[in-house]
């Protein structure tokens, strides 16, 4: 691997790499640039629970002393939910709705793309009693094939069996052709697929889970 890759617990600092990462990976593992018109708006809608709300369950990985990847984890799904909805998801509209992002057409082509997905129940959920925690890992372009998702990974398990957490699951489509060998290869299972029409695109929308 070369230089050494340290995995640590995410510090407040890293909040803006992190955000810059989560821009430059978060369509397919590619730059969201073709898909979004405001990265701020695109980074507080993926990110900032986690940073914000949960960060002691978000790892980071560090190479030569950048951040070069990061896994943002969630121990109660139903948490999560009640966070989005009751308090982040009103904030973002009203940061909309006063003028703070960009929304071009693709930003409004992303979004109903995104809501008519979860109208037509397109989206694969599975049950948060046996798999309550959930994830969101990504690597920086230049640093994969490095055996960095593993450590990330691995770090972030021990943590849930640590918190005594039964089950985890994630979701992803198969824009993600190289991630889900990946997961799988880690002992997620796959739980469940439905095609979706994303952004005029076919595509199944994916469920992994795993047992701890």
């Amino acid at each position: 691997m070369g230089e050494v890759v340290v995995i640590r617990k995410m510090r407040p600092e890293d909040r803006r790499r992190i955000r810059e990462i989560c821009c430059q990976t978060g369509f397919g593992g590619e730059s969201i640039e073709p898909i979004f018109d405001d990265p701020e708006l695109f980074a507080d809608l993926w990110s900032s629970y986690y940073t914000d709300f949960e960060p002691e369950s978000a790892f980071v990985a560090e190479h030569i002393g950048e951040v070069v990847g990061y896994l943002l984890g969630c121990l109660d799904t139903r948490r999560y939910n009640r966070i989005l909805f009751g308090r982040l998801a009103p904030r973002l509209l009203g940061r909309i709705l006063t003028g703070r992002y960009h929304i071009g057409e693709k930003t409004r082509a992303y979004f109903r793309s995104l809501i008519a997905q979860l109208l037509r129940g397109e989206v694969v959920n599975p049950p948060l009693k046996e798999y309550p925690a959930h994830l969101h890992i990504n690597i920086a372009a230049g640093c994969r094939r490095m055996g960095i998702g593993s450590l990330l990974m691995e770090s972030y398990l021990a943590y849930l069996r640590e918190k005594g957490v039964r089950g985890v699951h994630l979701g992803t489509s198969s824009l993600h052709t190289s991630a889900l060998p990946f997961y799988e290869k880690l002992g997620f299972q796959l739980f469940g697929k439905k095609p979706t029409l994303f952004l005029g695109k076919k595509i199944d929308s994916i469920a992994y889970v795993k047992r701890l």
